[in-house]
C-alpha cells in the first residue's frame, strides 16, 4: 500500500500529464471496449439468423418432400380404386387361398385381354422403383389373417403372425392416423427386416359396392431420402435436424442420437421462449408437415454458435488491443511534447521567482503555451520597467499625499472665511446680505461632499436654497411652487440633478421687467418611475429650436457640438441615461413666450441599509 502511495504521489498527484494520460487511457480502454462488444453483439445476432435461416431453408426443404412424398403414396393408393383391373386382382389376392388367386389369375388371361400390367404386383414393383424411401410393401389380409411383404428383392407370406407388443393395435390406429410411427421394433415376428424403417404409411383397403374392409396396404418407409437431402444441406453441422411425431418419437436425428426413441425434452421444445434449455441453451424451430402429423425440427446449440464466432472474437480482441495500443502511444508521444514545453515554462519561473528576470522563454509553435511564454515575456520586460521607475513613483506619491493634506485644509479656510464675512454684513446691518452668504456657504459645502447619490428630498432643498438667492436678488418677482409625493422623496437620486435645470430656466427664461414670473417642482411616483416636472412660464423657445434641442438630446453623440444654452440639460440627459439606462431621460415641452415644462424620468431607487 504505501509503495502505491509513493507512485501516486511521485507520478500522478504532481504530474498533471499523467493524470491526462491515465485518464485518456481508461477512457479510450472502455470505448473500444465497448465497442467491441457492441460489434460482437452485433455479429452473434447476424450468425443466429444466418445460422437459423439456413435452418428454415432445411425444414422447407424436408418439409417439401415429405409433402410430395405423401402425394405420391396417396395417389398409389388412389390408383387401386380407380384402376377396376388393379383394384380387382388385388382384392381377390386377399380374399382368397393364394392357389385359388393363381387359378383366377391364369382364367383371367385366358378369356380376357388382361396384361401383366393390371396385376397389383407390377404397380407395386413400379412403385418401389421410383419410390427410393420405400423400403418394404406389406398387405394385409383381414380374411386369411396374413402378411405379404414386397420389397425390390424378395417378397414373402406369413400367415397368422404374432403382432409386436408395440404394435398390437396398428390396424385399428391406421384408421384415424395414416402416418404410423414404426420405431425399432418389427410389426409382427418374424418378420424380416433388411433395413430400419421407423415410420410408415398405411391405408385400409374397402370394397368399393359393399365399403366393406378385405385388407391393408402399407409402406414402410426409410430415412434415406432425408439423409441424401441433407448430406450437402448449406447449414453444415451447426444445427441438428429431427422428423419426429406429434408425441416426440424421433423418426429421424440427423445425429443419430435418438433415433427411434423418443426425445426427452420434448416438452420443452413447444415453449414459447428465445432460447430453450434442452441438452444445453439452443435455438429451436419447428414445422408441421401438412396432415401427416409429423413435425420437423431444427436445434441450433448455442456452443455450435459460439464456435462459430470464434474467429471473430478473437479477431475482435486483437483488433482492440491494437487500437488501444496505437492511441495511448500516440497520446503518449504529443503528451509528452507539451509536458516538456511545460517543464520549460516552470523551470523559468523558478528563475523568475528567485529575481532572474534577464531570462527570456523561447516556444516554438503557434499554440497557447506559445502564447503564455510571450505574456510571460512581456511581463518580464514591464517588470523590469517597472522597477527602474519605483523610486519615482514613491517620491510623486508622497507629494500627493502631501498635497491632499493640505486640500482637507482649504474648504475649512474657506467656510472660516465665508462665515467672518457673514458677520462682518450683519454687524453693519445688512442682514440680508448675511443671510445669502449663509445659504452659498450651505450650498457650497453640500457641493463639495464626495457622496455622488442623494435623496430626492435632499435635491430638492438644494434647489429651494439656490431658488431662494435668486429671490434675493430679485426681490419678489419670482414665486416658487413646490409640490413632492412622500412615496418619491425618499428615492436616490443623482447629486445635482434638477438644480442645473433651474438655473437653466434663471440664465435663459426668466424675464426680469416683469413681476409675475413663476416656477413649478412636483415630484410624483408611478409604476415605478418618478417623474419630476419643472415648469415655468419664461420666455420659452421656438419650435425650431425645441425639434433642435430635443435632437441634441436623443443623438447620444457625446462628441456633438452643444450650445451654452443646453449644456446643462445635455448634462443632465447623459447623466441620467449613464446611471439608470437608455429608458430613462429628459422630455421637453415649450411655445414661444408661454414657457417651458422639463420632465425627468427615473426609476425608484432605495438607499441600501444593513
Amino acid at each position: 500500500m504505501s509503495r502505491i502511495r509513493t507512485m501516486y504521489k511521485n507520478y500522478l498527484k504532481k504530474k498533471m500529464f499523467n493524470k491526462i494520460l491515465l485518464f485518456y487511457s481508461m477512457v479510450m480502454v472502455l470505448l473500444f471496449i465497448s465497442i467491441a462488444v457492441l460489434a460482437y453483439r452485433y455479429y452473434e445476432q447476424r450468425v443466429v439468423q444466418e445460422q437459423m435461416d439456413a435452418s428454415l431453408q432445411e425444414l422447407d426443404i424436408v418439409s417439401i418432400n415429405l409433402n410430395q412424398q405423401y402425394e405420391r403414396l396417396y395417389s398409389a393408393v388412389q390408383q387401386i380404386y380407380t384402376d377396376a383391373m388393379i383394384g380387382d386382382d388385388l382384392k381377390y389376392f386377399l380374399t382368397h387361398e393364394y392357389e385359388d388367386f393363381l387359378n383366377w389369375r391364369l382364367n383371367q388371361y385366358a378369356y380376357s385381354y388382361r396384361t401383366e400390367r393390371g396385376n397389383f404386383d407390377y404397380q407395386l414393383r413400379l412403385l418401389l422403383k421410383d419410390e427410393a424411401s420405400i423400403a418394404n410393401v406389406v398387405l394385409y389380409s383381414t380374411d386369411q389373417d396374413f402378411f405379404y411383404v414386397l420389397n425390390r428383392e424378395t417378397q414373402h407370406f406369413y400367415y397368422h403372425p404374432k403382432l409386436s407388443a408395440g404394435h398390437q393395435d396398428w390396424f385399428q390406429r391406421l384408421r384415424s392416423a395414416p402416418w404410423q410411427y414404426m420405431g425399432s421394433e418389427p410389426l409382427f415376428e418374424g418378420k424380416m427386416d433388411d433395413e430400419p424403417t421407423p415410420y410408415s404409411y398405411a391405408n385400409v383397403l374397402k370394397d368399393s359396392v359393399t365399403l366393406k374392409q378385405y385388407g391393408a396396404i402399407m409402406f414402410e418407409l426409410n430415412t434415406d431420402r432425408i439423409k441424401g437431402l441433407l448430406r450437402d444441406r448449406p447449414g453444415g453441422k451447426n444445427s441438428r435436424i429431427m422428423l419426429m411425431t406429434g408425441e416426440g418419437e424421433v423418426i429421424f436425428d440427423s445425429q443419430g442420437k435418438y433415433d427411434n426413441t423418443v426425445y426427452p425434452y420434448w416438452g420443452k421444445m413447444n415453449l414459447p421462449e428465445d432460447w430453450v434449455d434442452l441438452e444445453e441453451r439452443s435455438k429451436v424451430q419447428l414445422l408441421n408437415i401438412g396432415n401427416t402429423g409429423m413435425v420437423v425440427a431444427s436445434i441450433i446449440p448455442e456452443s455450435h454458435i459460439k464456435q462459430s464466432l470464434q474467429a471473430i472474437r478473437f479477431s475482435l480482441i486483437g483488433i482492440v488491443i491494437l487500437c488501444i495500443m496505437i492511441s495511448i502511444a500516440v497520446t503518449f508521444t504529443i503528451i509528452r511534447r507539451y509536458s516538456k514545453k511545460i517543464h520549460r515554462l516552470v523551470l523559468y519561473m523558478r528563475r523568475w521567482q528567485e529575481g532572474d528576470l534577464s531570462k527570456r522563454i523561447e516556444m516554438e509553435g503557434e499554440d497557447e503555451l506559445q502564447q503564455i511564454s510571450q505574456r510571460f515575456n512581456h511581463m518580464c520586460d514591464r517588470l523590469e520597467s517597472y522597477i527602474e521607475t519605483v523610486y519615482v513613483s514613491e517620491i510623486k506619491q508622497k507629494n500627493a499625499q502631501l498635497v491632499a493634506l493640505q486640500a482637507q485644509i482649504n474648504p475649512h479656510f474657506l467656510y472660516n472665511t465665508l462665515e467672518s464675512i457673514r458677520m462682518k454684513a450683519i454687524s453693519m446691518g445688512a442682514r440680508d446680505v448675511g443671510q445669502m452668504i449663509y445659504i452659498l456657504a450651505t450650498m457650497f459645502r453640500h457641493l463639495i461632499k464626495k457622496q455622488t447619490h442623494v435623496t430626492l428630498a435632499e435635491e430638492i432643498e438644494l434647489c429651494g436654497m439656490y431658488l431662494a438667492l435668486v429671490q434675493y436678488r430679485y426681490e419678489d418677482k419670482l414665486h416658487v411652487e413646490t409640490h413632492i409625493e412622500n412615496a418619491a422623496a425618499g428615492s436616490m437620486v443623482v447629486k445635482l440633478l434638477v438644480q442645473p435645470i433651474i438655473e437653466n430656466y434663471i440664465v435663459h427664461g426668466f424675464r426680469t421687467n416683469d413681476e409675475d414670473n413663476r416656477i413649478s417642482i412636483t415630484a410624483e411616483e408611478e409604476n415605478g418611475v418618478i417623474h419630476i416636472r419643472v415648469k415655468d412660464n419664461g420666455k420659452g423657445m421656438s419650435a425650431e429650436r425645441l425639434l433642435e434641442l430635443q435632437h441634441g438630446l436623443h443623438k447620444g453623440d457625446e462628441a456633438a457640438e452643444t450650445s451654452d444654452r443646453s449644456l446643462g440639460l445635455k448634462n443632465v440627459h447623459d447623466r441620467i441615461r449613464l446611471n439608470y439606462g437608455s429608458d430613462y431621460g429628459l422630455h421637453l415641452n415649450s411655445v414661444e413666450g408661454e414657457g417651458c415644462e422639463v420632465t425627468i424620468s427615473i426609476p425608484v431607487t432605495r438607499e441600501e441599509t444593513g
